[in-house]
């Protein structure tokens, strides 16, 4: 520290308090004897320290090798740092007290552990923050053993380049992984990243690879009535950061279980969010995935070059939560790809909200490349949902798998989408979706422009495509119903203009009561894919308006 001497390891710096043996000049090398202020000799042969307590009362550097045999401690006093640059190695124990620092990131040692600086294992008495975060800035790489370790606070993590592995993320039992436990009901379990936004992009925090954890809190969840998901108690709350990486973590019982603000070429892989216990408030919401682009960090959206990777998303028990989304987009999301993304029993598995009106000028390039890969979405009310987005949106949905709930809405739903999204390939089962009274739309938009869907495959849905006030549509793909009664025609148009429909409709005996019905507005329409035997008394059944053209 300024001001303060860097000295060698001497025996008035670094002593035995309670008798026991240790670093005595005559079991040192003669190398190590020296007081020299550079230090231990690169030729000492490396320091033992018996059971016992050893003081560090000034500011020491040791460049040979330190073991610490068990019972060992060391005791750095106030203001003063112990750095080591050979190899340090003790028992997976507390070996670390006193208020000084100790500084291992120069060092031969490939790993540090919490437990050096006192954090508990399995001891919901002991709040390891403290000793997370000294372990953190005295070394790049932290383990975390196959056990529970309690916060009474968030961890923050501020440090580049940080790598901090646990040893499991899918046991909910002591001893099964990794967990971290946030013994309140209120707060983050983890903080990745600055509070406020750095001066550019270049100043984010950089590097932080966290994996194999599991966070879950203590308590039951506590969000205030009318928090917006910026301010609600996430698992992992990540911002502001660029080029880091996010693998193999739960995060069971948050409001949010993943938070993602100003990220930039950062990746969320094998993620897992789950919820199957209330809050403590019973309108408690609950989000996995919430990416937050609603703030400009100088780049196209409010998070750039942001991959999520076969995460997951579900809910189990009797969770209580108001309005459950999978995976919730808001404002721009720009470069922004989601692969292989799993979710069920959810409200909406993947929502895009653009808020258009809030981004304003931003939205002209915040609102382009989001890319949606083989989505899986089973049990929820409604599968997709994209609304709000400017005429600037360039959306791609490709092979998604929607599965309806018992009293589902819709697989895919548009509202005031503006801009161009196209839906290529896809499977979408409305057959539960159909009980309970539900609606078990396949495609359903209102007021958008620019849909298309190439190889679509809608299976026992009781509205196949139902297309509201839209503009620029280009359907074609397979509707198909063996086993339930449509409600409509396979193909609802309603004052759309500029629409071109190709579809191959087929299914029981009259499941249709009509093929295509189309009012008011134009449409161009290709009817040779219907099957008479699938629509009722035979007939296509259109309703057409006089603006129209049919192949």
């Amino acid at each position: 520290m300024t001001g303060q001497t860097d000295t060698s390891l001497t025996r008035r710096a670094l002593f035995p308090a309670i008798g026991v043996g240790a670093l005595a000049a005559s079991a040192l090398p003669a190398a190590a004897q020296s007081a020299a202020p550079q230090g231990l000799d690169a030729g000492s042969t490396g320091i033992t320290l018996d059971p016992g307590i050893h003081r560090v009362d000034a500011n020491i550097t040791i460049r040979a090798d330190v073991q610490l045999r068990p019972g060992a401690q060391i005791v750095v006093a106030e203001g003063r740092t112990l750095t080591v640059t050979g190899h340090f190695a003790a028992p997976v124990s507390h070996v670390f007290t006193g208020p000084g620092r100790v500084d291992l990131n120069g060092s031969a040692t490939p790993a540090a552990y919490p437990e050096w600086w006192g954090a508990g294992r399995n001891n919901g008495a002991v709040d390891s923050v403290p000793a997370f975060a000294a372990c953190v800035a005295a070394h790049p790489v932290m383990m975390l053993g196959a056990c529970d370790y309690y916060f009474a606070q968030t961890f923050v993590i501020e440090r580049p380049f940080a790598r901090i592995w646990g040893s499991g993320y899918r046991g909910y039992l002591p001893g099964m992984g990794t967990r971290l436990i946030l013994t309140r009901g209120a707060g983050d379990v983890i903080r990745v990243g600055p509070l406020s936004k750095p001066a550019n992009i270049n100043s984010h925090l950089q590097g932080v690879d966290l994996r194999w954890v599991h966070l879950i809190r203590a308590l039951p969840v506590e969000a205030r009535s009318g928090a917006s998901p910026r301010e609600r108690p996430a698992g992992l709350r990540a911002q502001f950061l660029l080029c880091c990486r996010f693998e193999g973590i739960s995060s069971s019982e948050h409001a949010t279980g993943f938070y993602a603000r100003g990220l930039v070429r950062s990746h969320f892989i094998d993620c897992l969010a789950f919820r199957s216990n209330p809050g403590q408030r019973s309108d408690t919401p609950f989000c996995g995935f919430y990416l937050d682009g609603l703030d400009d960090i100088g780049l196209a959206g409010g998070n750039a070059s942001l991959f999520l990777h076969d995460c997951n998303v579900s809910t189990g028990g009797t969770p209580g939560v108001a309005d459950p989304v999978g995976l919730l987009l808001e404002g721009g999301f720009a470069d922004t790809f989601v692969t292989n993304f799993e979710t069920g029993a959810m409200a909406s598995g993947i929502r895009v909200d653009g808020q258009t009106a809030r981004l304003g000028s931003r939205a002209m390039s915040g609102h382009a490349n989001l890319h949606i890969r083989t989505p899986i979405i089973d049990q929820c009310a409604t599968g997709i949902e994209i609304r709000d987005t400017s005429g600037h949106a360039q959306i791609e949905i490709a092979q998604p798998y929607v599965a309806l709930a018992p009293g589902g809405a819709a697989a895919i739903r548009f509202d005031r989408m503006r801009g161009s999204t196209s839906i290529v390939g896809g499977q979408l089962l409305g057959r539960m979706g159909a009980q309970n009274g539900g609606r078990s739309v396949g495609v359903e938009a209102i007021d958008s422009t620019g849909i298309s869907t190439i190889g679509l495959k809608m299976l026992d849905c009781r509205r196949p495509l139902m297309f509201e006030r839209c503009t620029g549509s280009a359907l074609a793909g397979w509707i198909g119903n063996p086993s339930v009664k449509a409600a409509g025609a396979a193909v609802t148009l309603s004052k759309c203009s500029r629409s071109t429909v190709q579809m191959q409709v087929t299914g029981m005996g009259s499941a249709f009561p009509a093929g295509v019905s189309v009012t008011g507005g134009s449409a161009h329409l290709d009817v040779t894919g219907l099957d008479p035997a699938a629509i009722a008394k035979g007939r296509t059944n259109f309703v057409l308006s006089s603006e129209r053209s049919i192949d």
